[in-house]
């Protein structure tokens, strides 16, 4: 979708799976033929029915096809990890020349 005609924003859900070992484990799937600016993962809670948080990816940054998230990634990955969509509100959120200046 595009956002305020000035950015992309793509949304993936992914399903939360456990492995033999009893680790919690999410696999994005990046769709490059979007191309999208901003690519919304949506990480759903071991119940699969609620959302447990989101991951807020630029494509600037995050350049893989694919991801494969732990309950902890490191600095690297949970910079863009957020509990709400509030930072992507503001994003998106207009603002005037003159209040920035």
């Amino acid at each position: 979708m595009t956002v305020n005609d000035e950015f992309t924003v793509s949304i993936v859900l992914s399903r939360c799976q456990e492995t033999a070992a009893g680790s919690l484990r999410w696999v994005i799937r990046l769709d490059a033929g979007l191309a999208p600016d901003i690519t919304v993962a949506v990480r759903l809670a071991p119940n699969n029915q609620d959302v447990l948080d989101y991951y807020l990816l630029p494509a600037i940054d995050v350049t893989v096809s694919r991801l494969r998230l732990a309950e902890e990634n490191g600095v690297g990955l949970d910079v863009y990890r957020f509990d709400t969509l509030d930072y992507l509100y503001s994003l998106a959120k207009r603002v005037n020349l003159m209040e920035i200046a």
